[in-house]
């Protein structure tokens, strides 16, 4: 793994690491919580074939976008990363994204379609809009009362209790909630992190007829006991005929699927 570096577009920076020294480019984005360090057991499995540029999304690892409300649109990243592409002499990559890291991928896919060779997403976010994240992004008023419950957390916690003694939610999706939202500077990187996300939408047909009109390869990867994401949301896409779509299950929850991807693909790479 060489240095932290950032990369800058009309005043628009991310920062990244990049792993591996291989001839094969791949982006690479991470999920919440996490940072880009995330991807070095990538580079373990796959560094001698791939050069792995590792993106920390905003508010998370060695980024420093100031915090702001405003959204991310398609036009800021289609500035950055046609510059990045162009700064690496990037002819073609693998595009790989982790939970809601998927936004971005998806985003690439949909962007450099011509350039993606083939992309790789786990557990990814996007294709279903969870129905708290639009509740909570969707309107003046439902940001608000969100940034309330940011900084006043006891109704969220005794909103969350409720739901699972009610059986409307799953404990473990409970759990994971909880998990990122007990500290200040959590809630804060949820909060934060919405919002540049909350523009970004996937509608299916578009997805797939990209996938169809360029035959780029997909592989799914999903964890067994992955209480966040679940299988039956990608049956449209391993049932569309025209799409090259693998779907993989995989022995592992949510936040260890990256691991356990970079071990599947260390024995089946190619």
């Amino acid at each position: 793994m060489r240095s932290d570096n950032q990369h800058t577009a009309n005043k628009f920076a991310l920062s990244y690491i990049t792993i591996g020294n291989g001839k094969k480019p791949a982006i690479a984005f991470h999920g919440f919580g996490q940072d880009s360090s995330y991807y070095k057991c990538f580079g373990q499995a796959l560094g001698k074939e791939y050069t792995i540029y590792s993106f920390d999304l905003p508010y998370h690892g060695n980024d420093d976008t100031e915090k702001t409300e405003n959204p991310v649109d398609r036009n800021m990243l289609r500035t950055f990363f046609q510059d990045f592409i162009e700064s690496k002499k990037i002819l073609q990559f693998t595009n790989i994204g982790f939970s809601i890291g998927a936004k971005i991928s998806l985003v690439l896919l949909e962007l450099f379609p011509e350039k993606t060779e083939r992309i790789i997403l786990m557990a990814p976010d996007g294709f279903r809009t969870n129905i708290w994240y639009k509740l909570a992004t969707g309107s003046r008023p439902t940001r608000s009362l969100f940034k309330y419950i940011i900084y006043n957390p006891d109704f969220f916690f005794r909103f969350s209790d409720a739901m699972v003694s009610l059986k409307l939610i799953h404990p473990g999706i409970s759990r994971f909630a909880r998990s990122q939202m007990n500290s200040s500077q959590k809630r804060e990187k949820v909060y934060y992190t919405w919002m540049f996300f909350r523009k970004l939408r996937f509608p299916k047909n578009r997805i797939l007829a990209t996938l169809a009109e360029y035959k780029i390869p997909i592989s799914i990867f999903l964890g067994n006991d992955d209480k966040i994401i679940q299988p039956e949301q990608f049956r449209f896409m391993s049932d569309d005929q025209r799409v090259d779509c693998k779907m993989l299950i995989l022995d592992a929850g949510h936040n260890h699927l990256i691991e356990k991807t970079a071990r599947y693909l260390e024995r089946n790479v190619g």
